[in-house]
């Protein structure tokens, strides 16, 4: 299963929301399936991810980049030059 990076979509959570558990009542999810989302990088399911993008106002072009960059395990950055 491919994990994915959160941090910038952490960061649009609290810009527009101000906290994850505001951003949560929002979408109708519990706290803790998007702790899982955010902290394992799971998939997020289909019309959990099109509530998301439209509460969270991300254009279509930047969908990606929020929620489907891959994150590298930390073992694999070990000697990549800096």
């Amino acid at each position: 299963m491919t994990r994915y990076e959160t941090k910038k979509l952490e960061a649009r959570i609290i810009e527009k929301f101000g906290t994850q558990k505001a951003f949560c009542e929002a979408v109708g999810m519990a706290e803790s399936t998007l702790s899982r989302y955010l902290k394992d990088g799971r998939d997020w399911k289909g019309s959990t991810l099109i509530a998301a993008i439209r509460l969270l106002q991300i254009p279509d072009e930047e969908v990606n980049d929020y929620f489907f960059v891959p994150k590298v395990p930390q073992k694999e950055l070990k000697g990549v030059a800096k």
